[in-house]
């Protein structure tokens, strides 16, 4: 019998059986019919705690947390679970064991330890923003790619069925060309705009600093860093754009599908300095023509500013005499035959202003409704959908972050930068190459 009739039959065999079979590099495991998963959750408080509850309707192996107060925390919840405090160990110990794992640290952990999730050939769930520089973005579309396993990126907005509406609506020509986008958020709600860094403390006794630290170049222990306000230092998060952006800017992103935008700048920022994001900021990305759709540009606003409230929205009589608002958080598109304004962090209900109000809502849906956020990355996971069934896998959410980390950039270089995302590089200014990504990690650190 040839190996290729073989296979045939297993396969077929196996798929009456309830079984699932998923072949890929660094990967080769069954799944039977309704078999859980055996998940590692990297980072156990604040959002990772909120991933917690997806063991229990799978096999909790191991937790992770450098916070051995949270960890405790969570080792209660499942006290069958193997505990550690640097994923490092953990995967050399448990490997064999995950089958999926769940990373909720602070920013700059993000691809160190998605990335060997990945090279293991086991499902990655990362939270927002997916990396901490723009050429780890890259790194992790390209791996996940090479090794094909589910992933996903937590932009829980990503699957609501609003987000979709928007999407069907632009490309469906509701407000004409789309001329420009304006996207804001009322982050920062941390610190931020710190000229001068806070004096060094002694390490909290629940604290592993040094794996706290990790990748980043190594600091002292200082107030404003654990547990929550690292996200506003340069080192160890991404500021407001980098929280925001994925949930805000992803109708964006996903409506327009620029690939990556020709350039980036600052247009101003308020608190400028070396330890911490701006207080303030608005950046411009300029998108080139593709396919049918035109050039556009796209501002984003954060810290408390905003564009303008549009005329039409003004005097939209859906208003019932109500003072016109964009509310803390939202999108704006701007066309040729009207406007269309998303409420909201996660591309709320959206409103169609001026000629395209009167468009007719889109019978059916041309874009499939989802299962859930998690349960599009269990599905593929245990191989019940493709490896990149997730909508914000990696391979979308990659270049999303590219292009939102690329304003920052801008930001440290101090300059309009012009982008060639094919080589990775900016071409106008050679010094702000450095800021695309940690020239250094730390020994043992590495990616």
């Amino acid at each position: 019998m040839s190996s290729l009739v073989s296979r045939r039959r297993f396969l077929k065999q196996s798929a009456l059986a309830g079984v699932t079979i998923l072949v890929g590099p660094g990967l080769a495991k069954t799944y039977a019919a309704n078999e859980k998963l055996g998940l590692a959750h990297i980072a156990t408080g604040g959002q990772g705690g909120s991933h917690l509850g997806l063991s229990d309707s799978n096999n909790c192996i191991a937790l992770c947390d450098v916070d051995r107060t949270r960890l405790a925390g969570a080792a209660q919840q499942f006290p069958g679970a193997a505990t550690y405090e640097d994923f490092r160990k953990m995967f050399d110990e448990k490997a064999k064991e995950i089958d999926a794992v769940i990373v909720s640290t602070p920013d700059h952990h993000h691809a160190p330890a998605s990335l060997r999730a990945v090279r293991l050939g086991k499902a990655v769930y990362c939270e927002k923003p997916l990396t901490w520089s723009v050429r780890e973005a890259r790194l992790m579309a390209d791996e996940t790619r090479k090794y094909k396993v589910a992933t996903q990126m937590g932009n829980q907005g990503h699957a609501n069925s609003e987000n979709r509406l928007i999407v069907e609506f632009i490309q469906s020509g509701a407000i004409g060309t789309v001329k420009e986008v304006h996207t804001w958020t009322n982050r920062p709600v941390w610190p931020q705009g710190i000229t001068k860094r806070p004096p060094s403390k002694p390490v909290p006794d629940n604290l592993n600093w040094d794996c706290w630290i990790g990748a980043a170049p190594f600091r002292e222990f200082h107030d404003g860093l654990h547990p929550f306000a690292w996200r506003g230092w340069i080192p160890f998060g991404c500021g407001a754009i980098g929280d925001m952006g994925c949930h805000t800017w992803d109708c964006v992103w996903w409506s327009m599908a620029p690939d990556a935008p020709k350039t980036a700048e600052v247009i101003c920022a308020d608190g400028r300095n070396d330890e911490t994001f701006p207080s303030r900021m608005i950046v411009k990305w300029e998108f080139a023509a593709k396919g049918n759709r035109p050039a556009f540009d796209a501002y984003w606003y954060e810290g408390g500013l905003r564009p303008d409230v549009p005329e039409e929205l003004a005097s939209d009589p859906r208003l019932q005499g109500k003072k016109p608002n964009l509310g803390g958080s939202g999108s704006l598109f701007i066309g040729t035959k009207g406007k269309l304004l998303a409420k909201g962090d996660y591309g709320g209900t959206p409103l169609l202003l001026g000629e395209a109000k009167d468009w007719e809502r889109i019978p059916g849906r041309a874009i499939e409704l989802s299962p859930g956020h998690h349960e599009e990355w269990i599905m593929a996971a245990k191989g019940e959908k493709p490896w990149d069934y997730p909508k914000s896998n990696f391979l979308y959410s990659g270049p999303l972050v590219e292009a939102m980390l690329l304003g920052n950039v801008a930001l440290l270089a101090n300059e309009k930068i012009a982008w060639d995302s094919k080589n990775l590089r900016i071409t106008n200014s050679p010094k702000a190459n450095r800021f695309l990504g940690r020239e250094v990690y730390r020994k043992g650190w590495e990616i």
